[in-house]
């Protein structure tokens, strides 16, 4: 078996991603892991919330994992799959929370886990919980930028069905989303997003109060004459806008969403998380648009192929392709442009786990994860010299991994 990897839990960004990356790791590889201080950056104490626990406890089931320390407010757990004896899930998986945690969180953490684990079969992945979270990735920028951007790097494309919006913001209501996925059947192959073009068209989403739907389509058609030339250079503008009701008086939440000419689509949002209150409406609003814009606006201009919130999601896959994968993630007055503390933090947890290294212009080589594992446990030969090699690396007292 391969020698436990220790991870402090306060590394670099701190938070729950270092968490949710390793786990998904760990259940692929069957290396075990050992997270201490779990969320130890963020307040309130950190540990384990509702959330993190749902994707600990999914990923334990699944991979057959001994776990220790899996409750609510923990700082230390220690997970420990089996690689020989596979959960075998149904082609229907549901995941229920009590509370609006963050759906997208749980798939962020429990989808690399689906798509090479070598499932034979296409899955509906429903999970109950929070779509428009604070500090979360929306369903909205999942559905418009996320899927699109991994189908674009090779993963088969994921269908979503949403069947109820869950809020944290007004009155907590919990929602439901359904994922239809379809796991990958080989390696996936090495990915280049260096080449993104020009931006084409933008799409706003809007979801607010409807008695105030018309007030923010003038405001961002004014944000959209002024900013003009900024988003689209010398080309025609091509603009969306739709809008949903959020049915609360405090719920606002805008996305702007640019694709370019090469297909890539670069996203920002806010779900407006300050005091929204009788007669400053009009504040609320501006202050919306105003900040989604000029965040967008600089994504456009470090001429990447990423936003900053997509770059760190990608690192796993690019850890997991086979061969040297790079993603483009712009430049600040010709310097190129400081990964996010996510990204660091990402990479470092795949550095640390399956010894992945990324250099500065945002490429790895990654190490050609083999989702043909069969689900009775077996495992074909190339597989076999991976796990091998994994083991290796693994080699040694945690402290010096």
């Amino acid at each position: 078996m391969a020698t436990l990897v220790h991870l402090e839990g306060t590394t670099l960004e701190g938070g729950g991603q270092l968490l949710r990356i390793a786990l998904g790791l760990s259940s692929l590889t069957g290396i075990p892991i050992r997270i201490t201080n779990i969320r130890g950056k963020r307040s309130r104490g950190g540990g384990l919330k509702a959330q993190h626990l749902t994707s600990v406890q999914w990923l334990g089931r699944a991979s057959n994992a001994q776990l220790t320390g899996a409750e609510l407010k923990s700082k230390e757990i220690t997970f420990t799959p089996s690689t020989d004896d596979i959960f075998k899930w149904s082609s229907d998986v549901q995941i229920s929370q009590s509370t609006p945690g963050s759906i997208n969180l749980v798939l962020q953490a429990i989808l690399p886990y689906l798509l090479f684990s070598g499932a034979k079969k296409r899955m509906k992945l429903r999970i109950t919980g929070g779509t428009n979270v604070s500090n979360s990735p929306s369903y909205d920028y999942v559905t418009q930028v996320l899927l699109p951007m991994l189908a674009h790097i090779g993963i088969p494309p994921i269908q979503s069905d949403l069947h109820s919006r869950g809020w944290s913001q007004g009155s907590n209501s919990l929602g439901s989303v359904t994922y239809t996925i379809k796991p990958l059947t080989k390696p996936l192959p090495s990915f280049q997003l260096t080449k993104r073009g020009t931006i084409q068209s933008v799409q706003a989403t809007i979801l607010a109060p409807k008695s105030y739907e018309q007030q923010i389509r003038d405001e961002l058609n004014l944000m959209f004459e002024k900013r003009e030339e900024a988003i689209f250079g010398e080309r025609e503008p091509e603009i969306g806008i739709t809008f949903e009701d959020s049915r609360h008086d405090k719920r606002f939440y805008l996305l702007l969403v640019a694709t370019s000419t090469t297909g890539i689509k670069l996203g920002r949002d806010w779900l407006y998380d300050h005091g929204v209150r009788a007669g400053k409406i009009d504040a609320v609003i501006s202050n919306l648009v105003k900040k989604v814009a000029g965040d967008l606006i600089g994504e456009i201009e470090h001429g990447g192929c990423v936003d900053e919130y997509l770059r760190d999601q990608l690192v796993v896959y690019q850890a997991l392709a086979r061969g040297q994968s790079r993603v483009d993630g712009g430049r600040s007055n010709r310097v190129l442009k400081e990964p996010s503390l996510h990204t660091q933090t990402a990479q470092w947890v795949v550095g640390e786990l399956i010894g992945v290294q990324f250099d500065e212009e945002g490429s790895c080589d990654g190490i050609g994860f083999d989702s043909g594992r069969k689900i009775d446990g077996e495992r074909n030969e190339e597989e076999k010299e991976l796990v091998k090699g994994l083991e290796k690396l693994a080699v040694g007292p945690p402290e010096e991994k």
